[in-house]
């Protein structure tokens, strides 16, 4: 794991974006929290397809949906994720791939540990919470505030999330992966 004693702030592009990790059980606090979404991708009504806050962006990641064991483990939200550890310092920048897989899980599981939340490596509505809180407005942008990195995104007025992906801003997908640096992580 990452771990440096002199933290770098730098701006991330969202072709770094990726996702990893996978594992969790149906007892985690963030599997049983109301408003959790447990469904397969194709069970997602259209309106709620897209990572999208409004208001304050503290609150924006609460209801973003769940990763872990017996979900989809290929999408733009684990891209999302793995992005944040990356900020954190818990993975390398070349583990961001749109799969919630192996070090992904085992860098969420740690992540939580250190911010005293359940370590069961499911991320929901607790987790992205904590997570959320980072999450600041500046410069009309939100920015992801990391130990290591900032992750700047921008709203659109819709809310939807986008990030830059290969020179234009894309909005993020809860139900599948759709970002450049996601088809180097082809297959589910």
């Amino acid at each position: 794991m990452l771990r440096s004693r002199y933290p770098a702030v730098t701006v991330l592009a969202v072709a770094v974006l990726g996702l990893s990790g996978c594992g969790s059980s149906a007892s985690s606090p963030d599997a049983k929290t109301p408003g959790s979404a447990t469904a397969s991708p194709t069970a997602i009504p259209p309106e709620r397809a897209y990572v999208s806050g409004d208001g304050a962006p503290a609150d924006d990641w609460e209801d973003e949906g769940l990763l872990g064991e017996d979900l989809p483990i290929r999408s733009d939200l684990a891209a999302l994720w793995q992005t944040v550890l990356w900020a954190d310092g818990y993975l390398e920048r070349s583990d961001v791939n749109c799969r919630y897989t192996g070090p992904t899980v085992q860098a969420t599981r740690t992540w939580q540990s250190n911010r005293k939340l359940a370590a069961d490596g499911i991320v929901g509505p607790l987790t992205f919470g904590r997570a959320g809180e980072q999450l600041v407005e500046r410069d009309g942008a939100v920015h992801y505030t990391g130990t290591e990195h900032t992750v700047e995104f921008r709203r659109a007025e819709d809310g939807r999330y986008l990030v830059e992906d290969v020179g234009s801003y894309r909005p993020l997908r809860r139900d599948r992966a759709t970002l450049d640096v996601c088809e180097g992580a082809a297959g589910s």
